[in-house]
């Protein structure tokens, strides 16, 4: 009887850990309007990464702050998904412009998300120069199959959400499918900018999105990137801090709407 009470008392504890989504942000400006909404909150720490859990609308919510850069992001997301099991992830926050279709305010929902830091180069003697024209993507390579590990040049956006996102009312710029980029970098150099777009297609840049969503493809959890432009070298260099509020602000009203 002991036996048959513990079997039961995980499987009501692993159930009860199950949560409808996990949503990330690097930053505390990222996350205000999120923790705001979120009834019944409670502060869980693991390590150096804080969580809160509770509920906005009828979904079941973690709130991850990952803080910036690769190794916070995978970090963070493979310890959320390992301990809150979540249905779905959703990152989101601040992104600078990676094409001059982005405009400022412009919200990048991420049909795909692509490490623009994953490149391989020719070999080239000392005195010739760097050539972004010449470099070839690279991708992760994942062993779903033990016997046969597989490239991923980028990380489709879970299509639930992206539909469910394009149906949010926003009234600050245009919302629209697109290529999300990451790195660990911030990039300025406007030479650069276009080399970059031009080799992997990318939209916009931030450095979590792409590896938070490596390690949730990892995990076969569906994840979408969700960005807003708060600063583009070509007409808008200054990164202006309250674009992360107005990023929240979309993800809680998309939240609400979920069913």
């Amino acid at each position: 009887m002991r036996f048959v009470a513990l079997v039961l008392w995980l499987a009501v504890s692993l159930h009860a850990a199950t949560y409808d989504l996990l949503v990330q942000g690097a930053l505390d400006v990222e996350l205000g309007p999120l923790l705001a909404a979120l009834q019944n909150k409670k502060e869980v720490r693991v390590e150096t990464w804080t969580f809160w859990t509770g509920r906005i609308g009828k979904q079941k919510v973690v709130i991850s702050r990952t803080d910036v850069g690769s190794i916070n992001a995978v970090a963070s997301t493979v310890l959320g998904i390992q301990k809150f099991r979540p249905k779905r992830i959703i990152n989101q926050g601040t992104a600078g412009g990676h094409s001059r279709r982005v405009k400022l305010w412009d919200i990048v929902i991420g049909e795909k998300t692509t490490d623009y830091a994953a490149f391989k180069t020719e070999h080239a003697e000392e005195g010739a120069g760097v050539h972004p024209e010449k470099w070839q993507p690279r991708g992760h390579a994942f062993r779903f199959d033990p016997a046969k590990p597989t490239d991923h040049l980028n990380f489709a956006g879970d299509p639930y959400l992206m539909e469910k996102a394009e149906k949010v009312p926003y009234s600050k710029g245009k919302v629209y499918r697109g290529n999300v980029g990451t790195a660990f970098q911030y990039n300025r150099e406007l030479d650069y900018l276009k080399a970059m777009n031009k080799i992997f297609g990318t939209d916009s840049e931030d450095m979590e999105s792409a590896y938070a969503a490596g390690a949730a493809a990892a995990h076969k959890v569906p994840f979408l990137a969700i960005r807003i432009i708060s600063d583009t070298e070509w007409e808008h260099p200054r990164f202006e801090r309250i674009a992360g509020q107005y990023c929240a602000e979309f993800v809680r009203d998309l939240i609400l709407a979920l069913p």
